[in-house]
């Protein structure tokens, strides 16, 4: 295990020995590379345990691998680059607002497709070319539960991944864009502060480029089903992905921020596994405090860019309407874009609603007061989300109708 941690270069050679290709796509795509390999270096590294190098080197090394084989793929077939991705619906609420449930049952809707974690993990060869084997599924699952063996708690807090493990659905950033860098997931690993200001300041557009090529992978040889997907760190870069997707269909999901902020915090914590140990007392503390710093800061830029793109772009969906009315939330999205709502979708919804009910595998258990999240100052720092949407820490709109 080296000391210090591999420089780019040699990470990119490790992944090209590994897979025996050497062309990695437009250079641009490795901005993320660079920018979370040197926060690692200058900021993390010393305080990662010997065994979590290994771990974190290695998940570098499978990603860069999986991009080398994409463009191989894209080589060997070239109808994949000839694929169009029209008017996704794409859910861009923070994280623990409800996006991965609205997902969810957006997805029981025969008409929609998603993607889902084994294939961000064992792309190559392309779905088109059959289906995956035993093998390859067993592969994918290994890896997907080997990242988090360290940190079992995640499986309270993302409970879809205990049954159908590398089937579950996939998201745009921790699963697709992970693979250019670009994640807010990668972030909360090793936690780098210059990191999480690339994630904020950069022009993310080569990074939203091969998420379309990825899509495009996906889609070669497929029916013609629309995409519903999901990506909870969308808002760090709207305009890139509106710019790729003209014509998306945005669902913005909100959350009273007393119950949204301490569960962030909690899962940042928690995800903290990975590189050592989930941090207490006072560090906890400090911890929450960044949370909700780039939390408030990530609500804001979404709201700048949105203001720039325009409003007839979005739909904002309340957390508290999915839980109390889930059928009638989804058919509020559908009849917002001028789509219609199946009776077999409905039937998928309620049967999903009743195999999966919220605590079937535990509880996430979170408070304010674990991280001092001050309620008055998130209040402050978002007065404009407040007043714009209606939902501040402790605030909420009324159920709809």
């Amino acid at each position: 295990m080296p000391t210090a941690c591999p420089s780019v270069d040699t990470l990119l050679q490790l992944a090209s020995e590994r897979t025996g290709l050497s062309d990695f796509g437009d250079p641009a795509r490795h901005a993320g590379l660079r920018a979370y390999v040197e926060g690692l270096r200058s900021e993390r590294w010393p305080a990662i345990r010997e065994d979590a190098r290994s771990a974190a080197l290695d998940y570098i090394v499978h990603l860069l691998s999986l991009r080398l084989q994409l463009v191989d793929d894209r080589k060997r077939y070239s109808d994949i680059a000839a694929q169009e991705i029209r008017a996704p619906i794409i859910i861009i609420g923070p994280p623990r607002s409800g996006s991965t449930l609205v997902h969810t049952l957006l997805n029981q809707d025969p008409e929609n497709n998603a993607v889902e974690h084994w294939v961000c993990l064992e792309p190559s060869p392309p779905p088109a070319l059959g289906p995956p084997s035993g093998e390859r599924m067993e592969r994918a699952g290994q890896r997907l539960m080997g990242l988090f063996d360290s940190i079992p708690d995640i499986f309270v807090t993302h409970p879809y991944m205990i049954e159908e493990g590398a089937s579950a659905l996939a998201e745009c950033g921790s699963d697709i864009l992970n693979m250019t860098f670009t994640s807010q997931q990668l972030y909360c690993f090793y936690r780098s502060e210059s990191y999480r200001r690339y994630l904020l300041e950069a022009d993310h557009s080569a990074a939203v480029g091969f998420h379309h090529d990825f899509l495009q992978h996906l889609q070669w040889g497929a029916t013609g089903k629309r995409w519903a997907l999901k990506g909870s760190d969308h808002l760090l870069w709207l305009e890139e992905l509106v710019a790729q997707y003209p014509d998306a269909m945005l669902v913005w999901t909100h959350r009273d921020l007393s119950q949204q902020l301490p569960s962030l915090a909690s899962v940042q914590a928690i995800l903290q596994g990975i590189a050592g140990t989930e941090p207490e007392g006072e560090e906890r503390k400090a911890f929450g405090r960044i949370a909700v710093e780039h939390q408030c800061a990530t609500l804001l830029k979404g709201m700048r860019s949105r203001d720039k793109l325009g409003e007839e772009r979005f739909l904002d969906i309340s957390y508290h309407d999915v839980m109390a009315n889930p059928v009638g939330t989804v058919e509020h999205i559908y009849s917002h874009f001028g789509l219609v709502m199946s009776a077999q979708h409905a039937a998928g919804i309620r049967a999903w609603l009743h195999d999966n009910p919220q605590a079937k595998h535990g509880v996430h258990r979170h408070s304010p007061a674990d991280f001092a999240i001050d309620a008055d100052a998130v209040n402050r720092e978002l007065a404009s989300y407040v007043d714009r949407f209606g939902f501040g820490f402790g605030i909420r709109p009324e159920l709809r109708g």
